[in-house]
C-alpha cells in the first residue's frame, strides 16, 4: 500500500494520531485506538482515567 501514496511512511506504532486523523493496526489493538479517539476530543486526563477504569496502562 505505501507504493502507491505519494507521502509514503510506515510506522511499527500500534496506534498513529497525525493531525485529526487517528488509525491503528487491527482488531488487537481496539482499545488503545478508542483511548487514542478519546484524548484527541476530550484530553488525556480523561482518556486515563477510562484507561484506569478499564485497566489499560495508557503510555
Amino acid at each position: 500500500m505505501c507504493d502507491r501514496l505519494s507521502d509514503q511512511s510506515e510506522v511499527e506504532n500500534r496506534v498513529v494520531v497525525d493531525g485529526n486523523l487517528i488509525t491503528s493496526r487491527g482488531p488487537g489493538t481496539s482499545i488503545e485506538f478508542a483511548l487514542a479517539i478519546v484524548e484527541k476530543l476530550f484530553g488525556r486526563q480523561l482518556a486515563l482515567e477510562l484507561a484506569k477504569a478499564v485497566v489499560f496502562a495508557r503510555p
